[in-house]
């Protein structure tokens, strides 16, 4: 199956994972600007990687406009996000389901595979205005953290700046890829169609290509730059 790795980041960390992912996968890993000398059309599998801005993932329009196109393209979404995944304690996989869900929401893309990755925070690689923005945050944050431990945790952390990215939290996705490279092959076997047919359920391919562990994310309301 051809691959690419298509990613959106400022700070440097989303960059980091679409580098690791397309380590592991044997393919390029594009920026964001330089997407059009990707060739979309010989694509089987598209990963986005791409980083939550105010609860938003950016550069979703285009991966919107290619799912469109081309229909038959697996395509995957990875979101990065200051705020700890949910095995952490930080946050709930409903929360961040329902961020991801304000950019792709799930009538218009109900089997989008999509998942979550701990990202970081540096607000000196912030341009001008997200750095204002941020310490307007801080200011907000300041005024919860008084009566809220996990608030005031949040906001020294922040303010001191992090990297909580780790390979390991790429594992769901190259997985998810390693099971439809899978499929494909047994679909490419002599009498692969008629045996499926014989089995398979009304809806099932549907389900099976949304397979993915929904709500891999941070809280939607603390979902923060960090790319």
């Amino acid at each position: 199956m051809n691959k690419a790795v298509v990613y959106c980041s400022q700070t440097g960390f989303t960059e980091k994972y679409a580098t690791w992912l397309a380590e592991d996968l044997g393919c390029r890993a594009v920026a964001y600007a330089g997407r059009s000398s990707v060739d979309v059309e010989a694509l089987d599998v598209l990963v986005f990687c791409s980083w939550f801005h105010a609860a938003t993932i950016k550069g979703a329009t285009w991966v919107k406009q290619v799912m469109a196109r081309h229909p038959a393209m697996h395509v995957i979404v990875l979101a990065t996000g200051a705020t700890p995944p949910p095995a952490s304690g930080w946050s709930s996989e409903g929360e961040i389901e329902q961020a991801f869900r304000r950019t792709f929401p799930k009538a218009e893309y109900p089997n989008l595979p999509h998942f979550y990755c701990h990202g970081g925070f540096d607000l000196d690689r912030l341009g001008v205005a997200d750095r204002v923005a941020m310490r307007l945050f801080f200011r907000m944050l300041g005024k919860s953290a008084q009566g809220d431990q996990k608030a005031g945790e949040m906001l020294d952390i922040m303010r001191k700046g992090f990297d909580g990215t780790s390979r390991e939290y790429l594992r769901p996705v190259l997985e998810h890829i390693a099971d439809l490279e899978s499929a494909e092959g047994a679909a490419g076997e002599p009498g692969a169609e008629s045996a499926a047919s014989a089995v398979s359920e009304p809806g099932a391919a549907g389900r099976a290509r949304g397979s993915c562990e929904p709500g891999r994310a941070g809280k939607a309301s603390e979902v923060r730059k960090t790319c």
